[in-house]
């Protein structure tokens, strides 16, 4: 009897490492397909500067929806320069913004921390809205509450600021 016992305890904690190895594999599946939309964005829009524009040394990435979607980087051209790229793929245009010409993204950063010390950064983009260049800055408050705070990108002005939701 010990044996028939031991033989059902086998067998189900076997089909618990299958259903268990099973569900890891589904996971990680979901979660690649999930980013693959953005990681061949990426790629597009890198492709793109690399073809268009003086850019040959991506630094960072950028998604911004505000109406509009908008796919942007940071990278370095040959010379050293800086530049801020911004496609959007529905209309197909493009801007290039030398970083000079604009607020950085560490400027906004400084700026945000300064006027809301209480507010954690979990997130700045740069992308498009009402037809400039623009970042966001995403934040959580203690409550656990988020912010969205949009800042011109040529200027480092708020735009708009949607608090508490």
């Amino acid at each position: 009897m010990i044996r028939d016992d031991t033989r059902q305890t086998v067998k189900f904690v076997v089909w618990v490492i299958v259903l268990v190895i099973a569900f890891y594999i589904a996971s990680v599946f979901v979660f690649y397909k999930a980013g693959s939309q953005s990681r061949d964005n990426d790629k597009k829009i890198a492709q793109l500067a690399s073809q268009k524009t003086p850019i040959t040394n991506v630094q960072s990435y950028y998604h911004l929806d505000r109406g509009v979607s908008s796919y942007s980087l940071k990278g370095t051209s040959k010379k050293g320069q800086n530049y801020y790229f911004i496609y959007l793929p529905k209309t197909k245009k493009a801007y290039l913004m030398p970083a000079k010409k604009g607020v950085s993204e560490n400027k906004i950063q400084s700026e945000f921390k300064r006027l809301h010390p209480e507010q954690n950064i979990s997130e700045i983009n740069l992308g498009w809205y009402k037809g400039e260049a623009v970042w966001e800055v995403a934040s959580q408050n203690k409550n656990k509450e988020y912010s969205y705070t949009l800042y011109e990108f040529k200027s480092g002005n708020e735009i708009s600021e949607v608090a508490n939701l």
